[in-house]
């Protein structure tokens, strides 16, 4: 099977800077999305230290023997001791931290594996299944049926997370593998996304475009329009038949 990808990143109709990060290394089968925090530049520096322990960790297993998940379990470890080391070093760094979603290929599974808020999502056959639950404040409050996805949406608390990578020496990132069909698309996502488009929306546009780096694009204009409250990451990934 072959896999083809497509990103698109903006900072967004609010926000001065861009603290969200991608990465796409098809040689290694790694895709994943970085959402930094932290003042003073320190979320976009997360970020950016998340994407390239996770690429490094992931290169150095090669040829280990352990599974997707656990090379996954790996990256997420490697990624929350720089940033946590980087936030104990200097002073103007403190409690930075970033979410982290990533997936790994190899052979005919992936494995998935996320921390925070940005969300991994499989569109199947035009129907769109959500492959995480946000650790957050208000993804705890629906999990228990405690409020209501209109709720959610205005909850004051609803950017706060219960886990993310950096803010402490160890993170335990939620784990899971697959096997992926024949034209499914996997898509990562900043929260920059789900605040304004929601599920219906983002499956009838991969559904209605063939062409991955129009729809990435797409979806980030939408989320623009609809007013850009913070900055803006997707990554597509489509399994195809290499034939």
């Amino acid at each position: 099977m072959l896999l083809r990808s497509a990103a698109n990143t903006h900072v967004g109709m609010r926000r001065q800077a861009n603290e969200d990060r991608y990465a796409i290394a098809p040689e290694l089968g790694l895709y994943l999305v970085a959402d930094g925090m932290g003042g003073h530049n320190a979320g976009q520096i997360a970020s950016q230290l998340a994407s390239e322990a996770a690429i490094r960790a992931i290169d150095a297993l090669q040829d280990a023997s352990a599974s997707l998940a656990e090379r996954l379990r790996h990256a997420v470890a490697c990624a929350n001791r720089e940033i946590f080391t980087a936030a104990q070093a200097k002073p103007e760094f403190s409690g930075m931290g970033t979410t982290f979603v990533g997936m790994l290929f190899g052979g005919d599974r992936l494995a998935l594996a996320h921390v925070g808020d940005s969300r991994a999502y499989l569109l199947r056959h035009g129907r769109l299944c959500g492959l995480t639950d946000d650790h957050s404040i208000v993804g705890e409050l629906l999990r228990r049926q405690e409020i209501s996805e209109v709720d959610a949406r205005e909850h004051p608390h609803r950017h706060v997370l219960t886990r993310a990578l950096g803010v402490r020496p160890r993170a335990e990132p939620d784990l899971a593998e697959m096997t992926p069909q024949e034209g499914d698309v996997l898509i990562l996502c900043s929260d920059g996304l789900t605040t304004h488009v929601g599920d219906r929306e983002i499956a009838e546009r991969l559904g209605d475009e063939e062409d991955l780096e129009i729809a990435a694009g797409g979806l980030v204009d939408a989320a623009n329009r609809a007013g850009g409250l913070d900055n803006i990451t997707v990554v597509l990934v489509r399994y195809e038949s290499d034939e």
